[in-house]
């Protein structure tokens, strides 16, 4: 088993995410812990590393049904129009402005620089919130002049998820076709296997820092970039779709 996550926790989970940069993803992480599977059994549950595998065979057979693709392509299309995928775009500016005035040697609280995951509506908007706090106390230390722009903008985006239902999120995969639902749990549970093959390897490699850093999500978490070459791809990449939908990445 994969997670112990319910179906629909993992269908809304996978929905947010491009087949394609999962495949990719996926091939460099497998192809990579394979190398080391004697090693990191001792950090994962027995067969989990073939379990993530025919979960990865299992996306990237679907991902070749056109149907699939505009359904993937659809949800993208919505998600980037909700306060959820505003409010991921929001924090990722805040963070880099952080990060400028950081660089410029102003005294910058390390909760603006670095943005842990939020998978609901009333997680994200508790990170908003509390971001909105920190940039507000630390105003005068920010570069340009769109501080109370970008302080104003996370305020009403906090609020607009606080009002989000995530029940109704729920409701709204139950009533897709199976075969949609089935798609978007297969990208979960592969992109939860992946976070834990992550977290098992930086574990195993907790003294080697190196080490421990190829096992990252860049692939995945890139915007339109194309990624650096990587050490280690799968023996065996799988297939990748035919059209590439834009997908909020977490």
């Amino acid at each position: 088993m994969i997670t112990e996550l319910t179906d629909q926790e993992v269908i809304t989970l996978g929905a947010r995410y491009r087949a394609d940069y999962l495949l990719e993803q996926s091939g460099y992480t497998i192809g990579l812990a394979a190398q080391e599977d004697k090693a990191l059994a001792d950090y994962l549950p027995a067969g989990y590393l073939a379990e993530v595998t025919s979960a990865r065979d299992a996306v990237a057979a679907a991902a070749q049904d056109k149907s699939l693709q505009q359904a993937e392509a659809k949800e993208a299309t919505r998600v980037h129009h909700t306060a959820f995928g505003d409010a991921k775009v929001w924090r990722r500016k805040a963070a880099r402005i952080a990060a400028c005035a950081k660089h410029l040697g102003k005294p910058i609280p390390d909760a603006l620089l670095h943005i842990s995951q939020a998978r609901t509506a009333p997680a994200l908007a508790l990170q908003v919130t509390n971001m909105v706090k920190l940039l507000d106390a630390n105003q005068a230390s920010l570069p340009g002049t769109g501080a109370a722009a970008l302080i104003e903008e996370g305020k009403t985006l906090a609020a607009a998820l606080q009002t989000a239902d995530d029940a109704k999120e729920l409701k709204r995969y139950a009533a897709l076709p199976g075969a949609v639902q089935d798609f978007y749990r297969q990208k979960g549970l592969l992109y939860l296997g992946l976070k834990v093959i992550n977290g098992a390897a930086q574990a195993l490699h907790a003294g080697d820092p190196v080490a421990a850093s190829r096992y990252a999500m860049t692939i995945l978490y890139r915007r339109g970039r194309a990624h650096a070459a990587q050490p280690a791809p799968a023996p065996q990449p799988a297939p990748r779709p035919a059209v590439e939908p834009e997908l909020v990445k977490a």
